[in-house]
């Protein structure tokens, strides 16, 4: 709405303009009627094409400067010959013209100069908003991103439910198959080379995953445990505090996080963060989801050991 608005308040100022600019080929350089309103036609069209040239290249990326100059460059000089046709006094006896420095013909000529420049001001403000919302909303590639990822970490979310509810059956072979063809797809948009793929993708896992946690909580409310009470509740989890050592240690940490996943298949790398966060331990997302593949690595191990 506001580059329509824009748009048609600059309307008037380039008919102004024009107006003005063919009045000076005709009276003054003594063109054809065609000819003058050519050359000022041909002013305008630099102008409106500077302003075009200089968006299109806001929502590309690029740098707008030299069209963005051409802008106030092509205003002035329309303005100036504009106003030229108020500033210049009746033709004499020779056919000479003086300029007529009286009042009434300054106003209009500041008027017919200002009229320009107040329009390539609107058009520079709406080139500026375009620029920040570029800036702040994610470019078309980077949405791209985040929808394969989550389209990877919700296969990975499907995978693990029906692993749990039906081992070995067609359709956790189907669940394999459907992220297997997901995470192909997002190495073909993103090369496995790129450094931030891993923790990128390790987040969307971690976050998806606590879906779970939060069904549990609203499912069953976390119970509020008695002052005397010797142990203390994991948000959305029944892990005791008293079932790892207090020391902040490595062995703790694989404790707890396989204690964890022993209680629930579907612990997220956040719920590990968090039983590490109220135990007093320096955690976050990424250090949880490491500590609970540590902690999965561990009970496949124990299993077929």
């Amino acid at each position: 709405m506001a580059v329509i608005l824009t748009a048609v308040a600059a309307l008037m100022p380039t008919l102004l303009s024009a107006q003005g600019m063919i009045f000076v080929g005709v009276d003054v350089l003594g063109l054809a009627v065609a000819v003058a309103l050519s050359l000022a036609v041909f002013l305008e069209l630099a102008l409106v094409s500077s302003a075009l040239l200089a968006r299109a290249a806001v929502f590309r990326g690029r740098s707008a400067r030299a069209d963005l100059v051409s802008t106030w460059v092509f205003s002035a000089i329309s303005g100036m010959f504009s106003a030229a046709h108020e500033l210049l006094g009746p033709a004499g006896e020779a056919g000479l013209r003086d300029w007529q420095p009286d009042a009434r013909a300054a106003l209009a000529a500041g008027v017919r100069v200002a009229a320009p420049l107040v329009a390539v001001w609107l058009w520079h403000r709406i080139l500026t908003g375009d620029r920040h919302d570029r800036d702040t909303a994610p470019t078309r590639r980077e949405a791209k991103r985040h929808r394969l990822m989550l389209a990877v970490a919700t296969a990975g979310l499907d995978l693990q439910r029906v692993q749990h509810a039906q081992p070995n059956s067609r359709a956790t072979l189907r669940a394999h198959r459907r992220l297997d063809r997901h995470h192909r797809a997002l190495l073909k948009h993103i090369p496995a080379t790129d450094k931030q793929l891993s923790g990128q993708l390790s987040q969307w896992l971690s976050e998806v995953g606590r879906v779970e946690h939060l069904a549990g909580h609203f499912a069953s409310r976390d119970v509020v445990p008695n002052a005397n009470a010797r142990e203390r509740l994991v948000p959305g989890r029944d892990l005791p505090a008293d079932s790892a050592a207090a020391v902040d240690d490595p062995a703790a940490r694989l404790e707890v996080a396989v204690a964890l996943v022993r209680r629930d298949q579907t612990v997220s790398g956040q719920d590990v963060a968090d039983a590490f966060t109220q135990r007093g331990w320096k955690a976050t997302p990424r250090t949880g989801q490491r500590w609970l593949a540590k902690a999965r690595t561990f009970l496949e191990a124990s299993a077929s050991g």
